[in-house]
């Protein structure tokens, strides 16, 4: 059980990953933000689609931290944008 779910989680995630590569360079688009944006979304969905059925692997309670580390490196992001955004604005 636990390795299917971890195979079915690495799978999920390494190709949102190559997806997200793959359009950001067929866009033109080159920004981290976006990136870290994208693969944590990324991750957020391998987390819930890869959910296993019945016993639960042991890292599966872990994810939730990595989860959570994530979302606060995100709201820091997120900060240093908008005070980027508001320092570049004419007085």
């Amino acid at each position: 059980m636990s390795a299917a779910w971890i195979k079915h989680f690495v799978l999920f995630f390494v190709a949102w990953l190559a997806l997200t590569v793959g359009g950001m360079v067929f866009f033109g688009l080159g920004s981290p933000l976006l990136f870290y944006l994208l693969g944590y979304g990324g991750f957020l969905l391998a987390v819930e689609f890869s959910n296993p059925d019945g016993d639960r692997p042991p890292n599966h309670r872990r994810l939730r931290w990595i989860s959570m580390g994530g979302f606060v490196v995100f709201i820091y992001a997120m900060v240093s944008w908008v005070q980027s955004v508001i320092a570049s604005m004419p007085a």
